[in-house]
């Protein structure tokens, strides 16, 4: 997953959760300009702790899969 994936999923799990990206600086100490950047690609690079922060707010975490592999049955229900 590139960044810019990323920071669109964040985006839309953000939406979905109806937090504001105020929220969220206020519960993560991330500022809104930072998660802005990180949510429209603008950004070249991020910090681990600062992404499995904001996923812990939004109920996900990071997982390592090996590269190419297809997607399990869980994750394909997921993307719907």
């Amino acid at each position: 997953m590139q960044l810019d994936e990323l920071g669109r999923e964040i985006q839309k799990l953000r939406k979905e959760q109806k937090y504001s990206q105020a929220d969220m600086e206020r519960f993560s100490g991330i500022t809104k300009r930072t998660l802005s950047k990180i949510e429209n690609g603008f950004i070249d690079e991020i910090g681990i702790k600062k992404v499995a922060i904001i996923l812990d707010l939004l109920g996900y975490e990071l997982s390592i899969r090996p590269k190419g592999r297809p997607k399990t049955l869980e994750e394909l229900r997921d993307a719907r």
